[in-house]
């Protein structure tokens, strides 16, 4: 009701066609000029960029008086410029996580601090350039190119770059400058973000009572867990060690309570060369407040010749080529191809993976060299015995897992560009070494209920343990317009290989992407974070919490580590002519070398622009997986189809989705279905009320029968159950050239419809056997403000 409540209060003015950012088509259909004109004046801004306002339009030698007069109720300019700069862009980069594949929190922060202390794209290295958001290698090396042979002075200099796509020139042009910042003393950016939900999220916490009553007398022989303890050889004091930890991983989570999720982060650069941060994070899963930290120095100019790219002490993190020998975040991203490379300050909310110590990058020539430093406590499993298990992590962190050991990571990198005449064209050779304070075991098979049904013996639990772990890596890259090779082998000493591929060839109207992958199952590296379409392990019983003597194991099942796979990838984006886009094809083809199943997953997607700007989109996925269980092969063949209309009118965009999704099912033994499904409406609305000031609102009505289905609102990704429908609005308020503020509500209502269950002997707490059919219902409501502050 409140949705469109405010569609009514927002109405419908008339129709202007916004000079900035409409294409060369819109253009003639909607200025009422000679399109000789019209064609001359999309020229410009494509040379010069955008115009500023109608003044700015009316300098134009071409333009007359009449022209303007003609204009002046046809035309509007959008004000994504200097007056509305940091936060126009820091709510544009907060946006992108609407996405499946959504870049890592740590990218972010690299993408601020470009806003706040543009690159100077004269003077940037091609790593630099590759990784804003958006551009591709050929764009970097095609900008890198341009600026070594004749530099650029303004905007319109970079857009006449050889090969350079307007893609990639739009996706840059917010983060780059043309000349070195003016030094000041202190110059950055704050955010503030404060969440709060009525309902605090739990899920194996509630399977922990279960286990304590199954545990509760270890004489009770009727117990489904206790006789099979004890025949696998575990004693009295083995099962009372677990009951007493089950018992405290309750009492600490009854003392959980919803209460606010408050996020607080400053980086600051000093003098242009000194770059300082430090990040607070608070939430209901939390006993204390933690914070990151680091200090660093930039772009030192060194005797004999050296550059110090970066020193950094503190937290911070390393991405190097393509994730699969180091990428120390701990969000794993199915499918993901957007990274920030090198090293920086880490200031995101995660710390199971993070580095704390000191690293530097410095560079002589052609030769850049880093390395890094870093020794942290970690969260850990402990069996029985008191030996360590493996990694842990999750929100909510009991304290038999905090702080088990300590790891040491230490390593170097070093690149070679081996042809100058050639820019982009590089070679890179690394070492690792992890270190840990105590032996870890791997086995995994002590977290299994024993004597059941299932058992630890997929390969993928098959990790190399001990006290110590070695790496070593290869990269190479190279760029021949219009097509880009890059390639990362990595190698466990004394364990497997892992190897991934990348090309790209790109032209105005088309790019294709092809990505191959083959990681072995023995390649155990704890910082991979390359490609993949599986978490190493998805779809195990390490997932499966009431297959585990403690159901809080099951939260390690989503570490952020790289199935075994190996197979191919294909992406591609197509317009043929102005009206007609593809805007995103792909197709993945991979085996899952664990238990040597063939899987796919692929997509198409078509938008046509009927009128204007009122455009309809059709998305077709089809995926088809396959799982060796205890039972044999399971299969699931899902088939999804969503429908868009974007329909712009008087300044506001109107977004309507209908979403169906079908999964097809083997038999499973306990589930009789053979197939399971939902299907949503969506309805989304964007508008500028006056300058600086929008509102963004959605309504969503969704039923479902077993399935999962994925949302995107407009600053995140929220995960349909049951049925039941939710609305949010949010407001953006632009307050001035710094500062932005966000305040966004939420409510959710979700019903759990349960039926069939006559003659199933489904009872009461009473005893009685229940016949008809009843429904549960949660409602969640959310509060959301950000704050986001340049100076």
């Amino acid at each position: 009701m409140v949705f469109f409540v405010l569609l009514t209060l927002l109405g419908q003015s008339a129709h202007k066609v916004d000079v900035n950012k409409a294409d060369l088509y819109t253009l003639l259909e909607n200025l009422p000029l000679d399109s000789v004109k019209v064609v001359k004046i999309y020229r410009y801004r494509e040379a010069y960029g955008s115009f500023e306002n109608m003044y700015d339009l009316a300098s134009l030698p071409f333009i007359t008086p009449e022209d303007i007069k003609i204009l002046k109720d046809k035309a509007m300019f959008s004000t994504d410029g200097k007056d509305v700069y940091f936060p126009y862009y820091a709510e544009e980069i907060r946006e992108r996580a609407v996405t499946e594949e959504s870049p890592q929190e740590s990218a972010y922060d690299y993408w601020l601090s470009a806003l706040t202390t543009p690159i100077n794209v004269n003077k940037a290295s091609i790593d630099e350039i590759y990784s804003i958001y958006g551009v591709s290698l050929i764009d970097a090396v095609q900008v890198y190119k341009r600026a070594k042979m004749i530099g650029f002075l303004r905007a319109s200099h970079l857009r006449r770059s050889p090969g350079l796509s307007y893609y990639g020139y739009r996706n840059m042009l917010p983060y780059v400058g043309f000349k070195d910042p003016e030094p000041v003393p202190f110059v950055g950016w704050v955010t503030v973000n404060f969440s709060h939900y009525s309902e605090l999220y739990r899920e194996e916490t509630s399977n922990i009572e279960e286990r304590l009553e199954e545990l509760s007398t270890i004489y009770d022989t009727t117990s489904s867990l206790w006789p099979n303890l004890k025949e696998s050889g575990w004693t009295q004091q083995d099962s009372v060690w677990l009951y007493n930890q089950l018992v405290q991983e309750r009492e600490e989570s009854q003392k959980l309570k919803a209460k606010p999720y408050l996020r607080v982060k400053f980086n600051g650069l000093l003098w242009g060369k000194i770059r300082t941060g430090i990040s607070f994070y608070d939430n209901p899963y939390l006993s204390s407040i933690e914070p990151k930290y680091f200090a660093s120095v930039e772009k030192l100019s060194l005797p004999l010749g050296f550059n110090l790219n970066k020193a950094i002490l503190g937290y911070y993190r390393i991405t190097l080529g393509q994730g699969l020998f180091l990428d120390n975040s701990d969000e794993g991203r199915a499918r993901l191809m957007e990274r920030v490379f090198g090293i920086f300050g880490d200031l995101s909310r995660y710390d199971e993976f993070a580095f704390y110590g000191g690293a530097f990058e410095a560079a002589n020539g052609p030769v850049t060299f880093s390395m890094w430093h870093s020794y942290a406590p970690r969260n850990g499993i402990e069996d029985k015995d008191g030996n360590l298990l493996f990694y842990y992590d999750s929100d909510f962190i009991p304290s038999a897992f905090k702080d088990k050991f300590y790891e040491k990571v230490q390593g170097f990198n070093a690149r070679v560009d081996v042809l100058p005449r050639v820019p982009g064209t590089q070679i890179g050779f690394s070492g690792m070494r992890i270190q840990y304070s105590r032996p870890m075991t791997a086995d995994f098979s002590f977290m299994d209920i024993p004597l059941d049904r299932e058992s630890f013996s997929d390969p993928v639990f098959n990790w190399k343990g001990g006290t110590e772990k070695k790496f070593a890596q290869l990269t190479g890259r190279t760029v021949l317009y219009p097509f880009s090779f890059e390639f990362e082998y990595a190698k466990e000493i004394g364990g497997g290989d892992a190897f991934v591929a990348k090309s790209r060839i790109q032209h105005n109207i088309f790019n294709l992407t092809v990505l191959y992958r083959d990681y072995d199952v023995d390649y155990t590296n704890p910082y991979s974070r390359s490609f993949y379409e599986d978490s190493r392990f998805r779809y195990t019983i390490l997932t499966r919490s009431y297959r585990l003597i403690d159901p809080m194991y099951a939260e390690i099942g989503n570490l952020p580590f790289p199935k075994p796979e190996q197979g191919v990838y294909l992406e591609s984006r197509y317009q043929p002519f102005a009206r007609l886009l593809f805007p995103r094809l792909y197709l993945d083809l991979w085996r899952d070398k664990s238990d040597l199943q063939n899987n796919m997953r692929g997509q198409f997607q078509v938008e046509y622009r009927i009128v204007n700007q009122f455009r309809i989109r059709y998305t077709y996925r089809h995926q088809r997986k396959a799982n060796l269980r205890y039972l044999g092969v399971s299969e699931n063949q899902l088939n999804e189809n969503s429908l868009q209309l974007i329909i712009p009118f008087g300044g506001t965009y109107l977004t309507a989705e209908y979403r169906n999704s079908v999964m097809k099912l083997t038999e499973r033994g306990i589930d009789f279905r053979t197939s399971i499904y939902g299907s949503f409406l969506s309805f989304y609305v964007d508008r500028d009320v006056m300058k600086g000031l929008s509102v963004k609102a959605g309504a969503v009505v969704w039923a479902t029968n077993g399935y999962s289905l994925w949302h995107f609102e407009d600053t995140g990704i929220d995960f349909l159950y049951g049925d039941g429908t939710k609305w949010f609005l949010t407001l953006v308020e632009r307050v001035s050239p710094q500062l932005g503020v966000r305040l966004k509500l939420k409510n959710k209502i979700t019903q759990y419809p349960h039926t069939g269950l006559t003659g199933h002997g489904v009872v009461t707490p009473d005893g009685e056997e229940l016949y008809l059919p009843f429904v549960d219902e949660d409602g969640l409501f959310n509060l959301q403000l950000s704050l986001d502050y340049a100076f």
